[in-house]
């Protein structure tokens, strides 16, 4: 079965307090049909606030129990095809109550054949779930909604050259009304132009406008308008070698620009980086690097230079197991922090994590696995540094 991946690999405005990368990052796609999954995922946490062990006192740690109902769609429409991913299930916790809440996630993608070579991509992307604790200067039980939508047109020819383009809409919002000033929308537009050759691969320049905005935050701030605007242009190459190798690598130049007149502009480099090695049957290894500037709810800056970097392989150990061990790194540069929630500046931190994963089919329709996963944030903020140990159990069935 094709592995489709549930993320974007655009960069999002929030993150979520995570399910195991396993079961969560990658799921199994029939070719055409559906498949309804009921599953119970057991996740426990010994840091679940995300809280410096120096600066609290008291118990960290959290049992969280989430029954969900995943679904996976996929259906061909003559030349087009449309796929849906989803679950919907509701986080109990055993001590830290408030946290309770629903979590919800929805992807569909569409590929729409309009003439010849030409297709439309549709994206609609639909994230409810309890914000990410780890970047909030108070800790709230807060619903962040995220609502992505995205549309890309490519002409992509075997041989010559060929146009593209793509416009997208991101909101993400917050429940409590202390988080609510943390209301961010993004808008993105790109065009650009490729050259494609069989012996060489594929190159694209393009060209990207980005607006970032927090609708809530300039009433909160006087004579300070918040959000700024991201202009980009870049190149990116993309080759296969063979079935085992395929790769990209891009470049492009830079600047933000922010709206209000005493918060730097910045202009740098950026990155976007991809490998993927298949020696086997077996095994898969696949190797990620981005670095942008980009918006984040619930951290209080007006734009984030960020650097990511993760690897992740796959080993089928026969029939009916696998195994999943994988790293990240990020690095972050905070600009233009207003200082919404704390008085503390962020200016940079630093978070890694590694992570292992076993699954197993115990029977024809029933599938279970686990994972276990340390992260680690370093900054010279104290409040925000943290380290947690979590460990994760799930049984799905197949209906």
């Amino acid at each position: 079965m094709k592995q489709f991946s549930v993320m974007s690999a655009a960069a999002t405005a929030a993150f979520m307090i995570p399910q195991a990368a396993l079961s969560q990052t990658e799921v199994e796609v029939p070719p055409d049909g559906l498949r309804v999954r009921p599953t119970v995922r057991l996740l426990y946490d010994n840091n679940i606030l995300r809280q410096n062990d120096d600066l609290v006192t008291g118990e960290q740690d959290d049992l969280r129990i989430t029954p969900s109902v995943d679904v996976t769609y996929r259906r061909q429409f003559g030349l087009h095809q449309l796929t849906v991913i989803g679950s919907a299930g509701y986080d109990f916790h055993q001590r830290f109550e408030f946290l309770d809440r629903e979590r919800i996630s929805l992807q569909a993608d569409g590929d729409l054949s309009v003439s010849g070579y030409c297709h439309v991509h549709p994206r609609a992307r639909l994230n409810f779930a309890q914000s990410n604790l780890s970047d909030q200067g108070v800790i709230d039980g807060n619903t962040q909604k995220t609502q992505d939508y995205r549309i890309a047109v490519d002409c992509e020819k075997p041989y010559g050259f060929f146009p593209v383009a793509a416009v997208g809409y991101l909101n993400t919002s917050n429940s409590a009304s202390r988080r609510r000033v943390f209301d961010i929308d993004t808008s993105t537009a790109m065009a650009g132009i490729g050259y494609s050759m069989a012996s060489l691969g594929e190159i694209r320049v393009t060209f990207q406008y980005e607006r970032f905005r927090r609708p809530n935050a300039d009433e909160a701030i006087d004579d300070l308008p918040d959000g700024a605007e991201n202009h980009r242009a870049g190149i990116l190459f993309r080759r296969a070698v063979a079935p085992r190798l395929s790769w990209q690598l891009g470049a492009n130049y830079f600047r933000t620009k922010p709206r209000a007149p005493g918060i730097a502009d910045f202009s740098g480099l950026g990155v976007e980086a991809r490998a993927a090695y298949t020696p086997s049957n077996r095994l898969s290894i696949r190797f990620d690097v981005d670095r942008s500037s980009r918006n984040q709810s619930n951290t209080g800056a007006t734009y984030i230079v960020q650097t990511d970097f993760t690897l992740r392989g796959n080993l089928k150990l026969g029939g009916r197991s696998g195994l999943s061990l994988g790293g990240t790194y990020s690095r972050r540069l905070f600009k233009g922090e207003l200082q919404l929630d704390t008085p503390l500046l962020r200016r940079s931190d630093r978070t890694s994590a590694v992570f292992a994963g076993y699954r197993y089919q115990l029977r024809g329709r029933l599938n279970a696995g686990a994972e276990i996963r340390h992260e680690w944030r370093t900054t010279a903020v104290d409040q925000f540094r943290y380290k947690s140990t979590s460990g994760l159990l799930f049984v799905g069935l197949d209906l």
